[in-house]
């Protein structure tokens, strides 16, 4: 458990500073693609340094709720927590883990925001193959702490709740390249176990080098995934590959939709995902040359728009992060490292 979960931690970590991120992620024998064409671009609205927080590194994923608060990590251990920040940078909270100490937890690692303002945290205890959930409430209090049910060798990489107070956990056994997803209730036992289409693909792609494992038993498809509640009541799971797969999962656990949305390259890979008013909004980057874009998709898949990130002498001027996406008005949060080492954000508008 350590080595394989110590790198999905570190695969998982954004350094904001003057490099530009690096995917961890490449097709095995991948061919040069042309850049995708010239779209709109985005235009930076407003720019605030926040003199009040150091964060000079994240950890993925980054997330906003509906009234615009930013929930972020610098690091994955049970005591530094989860930042709620408003939208103007202001500390609303701090949302600690070490509180669960009858688990012992050595890590704290994916979280994200269910519909009621309750937040989901994956965890893991000290010394033991269990697995665990944290459950805070929307003031940032821990509410609860549970093991999850399967006893087996496993290392969940993604979670979401259901306004039915069920969650959708996604991740890896240990003891093969074998994606596990599962549909669970708010004491941790598992109601079902989803068995999504492309699982075998995802193993054999693995085993046959068209995808980096990233450590023995990984798969970094599935491990640097993402996961978002839609408007429609359904979760949305991506698979990252450059093209990404995407699966709309109802309350009951049934996969209602599967799309995939073309990247326009190979060399493009999604980094980030935000869902808003009925909007799927991934962020693109090609690792070579740190181009980017931002494609926008309906919850059927169907391609709205795309918009490019401006470029000064070949870097990009938005910052390495896409953490929060509103569509009424349509508005992308970014963040960035200052140079004093001060979290930044920047807003942008498509032109």
């Amino acid at each position: 458990m350590k080595s394989s979960f110590l790198s999905v931690a570190l695969s998982g970590l954004i350094w904001l500073s003057a490099n530009p991120m690096c995917s961890a992620q490449t097709t095995a024998a991948s061919k040069k693609g042309e850049s995708p064409s010239q779209h709109p671009q985005l235009a930076l609205k407003t720019k605030v340094e926040v003199k009040s927080e150091m964060a000079q590194f994240f950890v993925d994923p980054l997330k906003c709720d509906e009234d615009g608060n930013l929930y972020l990590m610098t690091k994955m251990d049970a005591i530094t927590g989860i930042r709620k920040l408003n939208a103007k940078g202001e500390r609303l909270a701090v949302l600690v883990a070490s509180p669960a100490a009858d688990l012992k937890l050595k890590v704290a690692g994916y979280f994200s925001v269910a519909p009621n303002g309750s937040i989901y945290q994956l965890a893991y205890p000290q010394d033991t193959i269990d697995r665990a959930m944290l459950i805070y409430n929307k003031g940032g209090t821990l509410k609860s702490s549970v093991k999850l049910q399967p006893g087996f060798f496993w290392t969940p990489t993604q979670v979401a709740a259901f306004s039915s107070g069920d969650v959708l956990i996604a991740g890896m056994r240990d003891d093969a390249h074998v994606p596990f997803t599962g549909l669970f209730d708010s004491t941790g036992a598992l109601r079902k176990q989803l068995v999504l289409e492309d699982d075998e693909e995802l193993q054999a792609m693995v085993e046959d080098g068209r995808v980096e494992s990233g450590h023995r038993y990984g798969n970094r498809a599935v491990e640097l995934g993402q996961m978002e509640n839609a408007d429609n009541g359904n979760i949305y799971l991506m698979r990252r590959l450059s093209s990404p797969i995407l699966y709309a999962i109802s309350p009951g656990g049934e996969v209602v939709r599967r799309f995939t949305i073309n990247a326009g390259s190979p060399d493009f890979l999604p980094e980030s995902m935000h869902i808003a008013g009925g909007k799927i909004a991934i962020l693109f980057r090609e690792p070579q040359t740190s181009e980017e874009f931002v494609r926008i998709v309906d919850l059927s898949g169907r391609e709205l728009a795309t918009y490019d990130e401006p470029m000064d002498n070949g870097r990009g001027t938005l910052g390495s992060a896409f953490a929060c996406y509103s569509d009424n008005p349509e508005r992308f949060t970014f963040l960035y490292t200052s140079n004093n080492g001060n979290l930044g954000l920047k807003v942008a508008e498509p032109r």
